[in-house]
């Protein structure tokens, strides 16, 4: 195997696909990257055995081959060589000779036949979705992917494709991100699917659509136990995870006896400023006080006290909640609008409502004020 790859292409690469890598790899072959150099291209792989991705480059390959090399020390060199032409060698011994201009390298790989397989998909048999609506429908749910509870089934969002319409739902059981969007596109048979979707393997698709034009399409799809996501020259797979989803519906409430319109800027720096004297250890409260014409944050901790009063639009009754402030935090730093929505004292399907109930004992629901994807977030009061 030899070939000469430039740097830029090189590093671009290995960031794209290095994410899927265990940094604690029980396989050892696992924690290597899998180069396959072929006609004019590099091909580059990873994989845990449950989500894997092969990538694409433009290369100058003078012997076909193929070779796996430490993911982690690759990347490393490659982002420290010079901006000029990389080429790779692998001589004797399964010795690969990396040399750019006048830094040389010699690394120990291991051979193609250890490294697992990877699936085969078909991304014509996929459904088409706009690359950056779906890039940023995930970055609006992401963050309440559960990262410890046990069950699979919260350790992934939800995705439903169903009569043009495209959904995702996180939750960690405090908290329960939703968002959906219409596509006309998305119709026919191979746009009806319902699978629970690892947070890693969204993660991994954020950072392959980061940089995708507004009109560029990408390919979802399922092909037996695998879901995959084709996007340019990039293919990834990952396991379904099992399990029933929660009814996330039941969660949402059709109505909310109190809502008001704030500064998405304002309410941010607010909360941030408020919760610094908090615990990070039980979670950061703020306590929320409405009153007429104001918001006022609050955070009392053995360590003192913040307050700071927001001017709003509201003209009801008096009202107390708090919640954990990274929960705030997490909504407020990817809504993307000039203005929240902030509701309260919801009301769930066929829930009459109870005047003996405080408000600020249930749910509080947060969206964007003005939007034409239906956002929604709600939210576990904390008692204080």
């Amino acid at each position: 195997m030899e070939f000469v790859i430039k740097k830029a292409d090189l590093v671009r690469e290995l960031q794209t696909v290095t994410g899927v890598v265990e940094k604690r790899a029980t396989v050892p072959i696992l924690a290597n990257l899998l180069l396959e150099a072929h006609g004019s291209s590099l091909q580059v792989g990873a994989s845990d055995l449950e989500v894997t991705i092969r990538g694409k480059a433009v290369a100058n390959v003078l012997a076909d081959g193929s070779v796996t090399l430490p993911a982690g020390k690759l990347h490393e060199i490659a982002r420290s060589l010079p901006d000029a032409d990389v080429k790779f060698k692998l001589g004797e011994r399964d010795q690969v000779h990396i040399r750019c201009e006048r830094t040389n390298y010699r690394i120990s790989s291991q051979p193609r036949d250890d490294f697992p397989s990877f699936p085969e998909v078909d991304p014509a048999k996929g459904t088409q979705l706009p690359g950056r609506d779906l890039h940023d429908m995930i970055e609006r749910i992401a963050f309440a992917i559960t990262t410890d509870d046990p069950r699979y089934a919260l350790q992934g969002a939800l995705l439903l494709l169903h009569a043009g319409t495209v959904t995702l739902v996180a939750t960690d059981t405090h908290r329960l991100a939703y968002i959906s969007r219409k596509f006309p596109a998305v119709q026919g048979p191979k746009a009806e699917l319902r699978v629970i979707v690892p947070r890693k393997a969204l993660a991994q698709v954020l950072k392959m659509t980061a940089d995708l034009e507004p009109d560029e399409m990408i390919s979802v799809g399922r092909s037996d136990n695998h879901l995959f996501f084709a996007v340019r020259e990039h293919r990834l797979t990952t396991t379904v995870l099992e399990g029933t989803f929660p009814r996330y519906e039941n969660v949402m409430p059709v109505s909310c006896g109190t809502s008001l319109n704030v500064t998405t800027t304002a309410l941010l720096a607010a909360v941030k400023r408020v919760s610094l004297l908090g615990n990070d250890q039980f979670g950061r409260a703020v306590q929320l006080k409405l009153g007429p014409g104001k918001l006022e944050l609050q955070s009392k901790t053995e360590m003192g006290e913040a307050q700071e009063t927001l001017e709003v639009e509201y003209g009801g009754e008096e009202m107390t909640i708090g919640f954990n402030a990274r929960y705030l935090l997490d909504f407020l730093g990817v809504v993307g609008t000039p203005e929240v929505r902030l509701e309260f004292d919801p009301q769930r399907e066929g829930e009459t409502p109870d005047v003996r109930t405080n408000p600020g004992d249930k749910p509080g629901q947060f969206r964007p004020a003005e939007d034409g994807t239906d956002y929604r977030y709600v939210v576990m009061p904390m008692h204080l």
